[in-house]
C-alpha cells in the first residue's frame, strides 16, 4: 500500500451542466482556501464537468478517484469536496454513503468544506449528512417534476422540447414576442433563455422526397428497406448527409410531426432511470402546431398499411383471400393480389414455394397470368432454395463463406456466382443463356439449369469463368449440353464433397 502524508489532499469538483461554466473554478478556489487554512497540500485534482450527480455513470472523475483509492494508488490522505450535493445527488442515499465508506475504509477521509458541520464520524455529523443527502436527492426529484410540468405547458403552447428536427423539417427560434428569429442548424441551440423553438418546413427538395417516400410506400407498396435502397441508388442523402436506412424511412412514415402535430412524453426516463414507454393517454399532443408536410389522412393511411403488413397471416387465411379475389373478380392477377389488402405476391411465392403452387392449393385458376410471369416466380424460388443449400453445404465442411452480393460468394478465398437460368427456345431447340457479369469478378459460375418446362432443377454445373469463350456468356442447348458434362454435379452438397 502506498504511504501517504497526513497533510496531503485531493480535490473533487463537479458541475451539473455544461452551462455552469465557472462552477468548478469557484469550487476549486473555495477548496484551495480550505486546504490552506488547514495546512493541507493539494497533490491531485479530480473533475467532472457537465455531469449529473444522480448516478455514477459517466462520472469519469469520481470513478478515477474511487479506482485510485481501491487500488492503493492514492498519494493523499483526504478528499476535499465542496458540499454533500457535489459528491452526488444519488436517489438512494445509501449509495452516496457507500462511496464515502469505500474511501474511509482505505484510510482516506472525505471533507465537505462548505457544510456547517465537520465530517468527523460523530453522531451529529452522521445525522446531518443523512439529512443533507436526502435533501440533495429530493432537490433533484422536485427539479425534475418542475421541469416536466414546464415542458408540458410549453408543448401545449406549440413549442418543441429538444431533439433533432428530422428530414424535411428545420428548427426555428421564436422570440418571447412570438416573432420568428432564425433557423437552427444541427447542433446549434437558442442563445436567449426566453426564446422558444418550433418546427418549420425544410427545403423544397426534401419536402418532395418525403412525398415520394409516401408514394413508394402506399402506391408502389415498397418496404422500408426497398425505399432506402432506391434513395441511396439515386444519391439522395438523409439529414445527416449520410445514406438512408430503413429506420430513417420508418420515421418519415410514422412520426406525427410530419402532419404538423407536436407530441411530448411518449416515453419517460427521469432521474437517470431506464427509459420506458408511456400510455398514449399520458402523451401531450398538439394538432396543427406548425405547417404540415403531409396530411393527417395520409399519415394514418401509412400507419394502417404498416399494421396490415405486420399482421401474421396463417396459410388458410392466405389461401382464403385468393379464393375471395377469384369470386369477386373472376380472375386472379398479381395486381389484384397486391391491391387486396392482404399479403403481397412475393409473400405467397415464398410461403408456398411459388405462386402457382399457392393457386393450386387454393383451388382456383388464373388464365390472365402469363407463362413468363409463372416462370419468373418459379426461378426466384429455385434461386432461394439453391442459395440456402449452398450456405448449408459450406457450413457442413467448415468452409469460410463471405457474401459479396445477393448471389456472389467468396468460399475459402475463391469467388463464385450462383446463376439459375430458365429454359428458352431458339428454333424449337431448348437452350439456356449463362451470362458472365463482370462486377464483381468471379472465378467460377455455379450454373443451376431448369428443366425444359421450367418447373424443377435439371442440372448443376461448376464452370470456370476462364472457359467462357468471349468472356460474356455461353449459350448451351439440348444439343451441346454433353460438352458441359465434365462440370456437372448431382447437387450443391456433392459439389462441396458432402456425403
Amino acid at each position: 500500500m502506498m504511504k501517504t502524508d497526513a497533510s496531503t489532499a485531493a480535490l473533487y469538483l463537479r458541475a451539473s451542466t455544461e452551462h455552469q461554466n465557472y462552477s468548478t473554478e469557484h469550487q476549486e478556489a473555495a477548496l484551495r482556501e480550505y486546504a490552506m487554512a488547514h495546512e493541507l497540500t493539494v497533490v491531485k485534482m479530480y473533475r467532472d464537468k457537465g455531469r449529473s450527480g444522480l448516478t455514477l455513470d459517466g462520472r469519469a472523475g469520481l470513478l478515477e478517484l474511487l479506482t485510485d483509492i481501491q487500488a492503493s494508488r492514492a498519494d493523499f490522505s483526504v478528499v476535499l469536496v465542496y458540499d454533500v450535493s457535489r459528491w452526488g445527488r444519488f436517489q438512494d442515499v445509501d449509495e452516496s454513503a457507500y462511496y464515502e465508506y469505500a474511501c474511509r475504509r482505505a484510510g482516506i477521509a472525505v471533507a465537505y468544506c462548505a457544510e456547517p458541520f465537520t465530517n468527523d464520524g460523530s453522531p451529529l455529523s452522521a445525522v446531518l449528512k443523512g439529512l443533507k443527502r436526502a435533501m440533495a436527492a429530493e432537490y433533484s426529484r422536485e427539479l425534475s417534476a418542475k421541469v416536466f410540468r414546464a415542458q408540458c405547458r410549453l408543448t401545449e403552447a406549440g413549442f418543441k422540447q429538444g431533439g433533432l428536427a428530422g428530414y424535411g423539417l428545420r428548427r426555428i427560434v421564436i422570440s418571447a414576442a412570438g416573432q420568428p428569429k432564425a433557423l437552427l442548424g444541427v447542433g446549434e441551440r437558442k442563445s436567449i433563455p426566453t426564446d422558444r423553438v418550433t418546427y418549420a418546413k425544410g427545403p423544397d427538395n426534401e419536402v418532395a422526397i418525403i412525398h415520394r417516400i409516401y408514394e413508394m410506400y402506399l402506391v408502389e407498396r415498397m418496404s422500408d428497406t426497398s425505399i432506402a435502397r432506391r434513395l441511396n441508388l439515386e444519391g439522395v442523402e438523409n439529414e445527416f448527409g449520410r445514406t438512408w436506412s430503413p429506420y430513417h424511412v420508418k420515421q418519415v412514415l410514422t412520426n406525427d410531426k410530419y402532419a404538423g402535430t407536436l407530441v411530448f412524453n411518449r416515453s419517460t426516463q427521469r432521474l437517470k432511470s431506464s427509459r420506458r414507454a408511456n400510455a398514449q393517454a399520458a402523451w401531450v399532443k398538439v394538432e396543427d402546431a406548425f405547417d404540415a408536410i403531409v396530411s393527417r389522412d395520409l399519415l394514418e393511411d401509412a400507419r394502417a398499411e404498416r399494421n396490415r403488413r405486420r399482421r401474421q397471416w396463417s396459410d388458410d387465411e392466405m389461401l382464403d383471400l385468393l379464393r375471395q379475389i377469384f369470386v369477386e373478380h373472376g380472375t386472379v392477377t398479381p395486381d389484384l393480389i397486391n391491391a387486396s389488402g392482404g399479403p403481397a405476391v412475393k409473400s405467397y411465392a415464398f410461403r408456398f414455394n411459388g405462386i402457382t403452387s399457392a393457386m393450386g392449393l387454393a383451388g382456383v385458376i388464373w388464365p390472365s397470368l402469363t407463362r413468363s410471369t409463372i416462370t419468373r416466380y418459379r426461378m426466384r424460388c429455385i434461386t432461394r432454395d439453391m442459395t440456402i443449400e449452398l450456405e448449408r453445404s459450406a457450413a457442413a465442411v467448415n468452409a469460410l463463406v463471405e457474401r459479396l452480393s445477393p448471389r456472389t460468394f467468396r468460399l475459402n478465398g475463391v469467388t463464385a456466382r450462383l446463376l439459375c437460368t430458365r429454359c428458352r427456345y431458339e428454333r424449337s431447340h431448348p437452350c439456356w443463356k449463362v451470362a458472365l457479369v463482370h462486377q464483381p469478378a468471379v472465378d467460377f459460375i455455379i450454373w443451376v439449369r431448369a428443366d425444359t418446362l421450367n418447373e424443377r432443377v435439371d442440372g448443376i454445373y461448376l464452370i470456370p469463368t476462364a472457359d467462357f469463350p468471349n468472356h460474356l456468356y455461353i449459350w448451351p442447348s439440348a444439343r451441346s449440353l454433353a460438352r458441359y458434362q465434365q462440370y456437372a454435379h448431382t447437387s450443391i452438397a456433392t459439389m462441396f464433397g458432402c456425403k
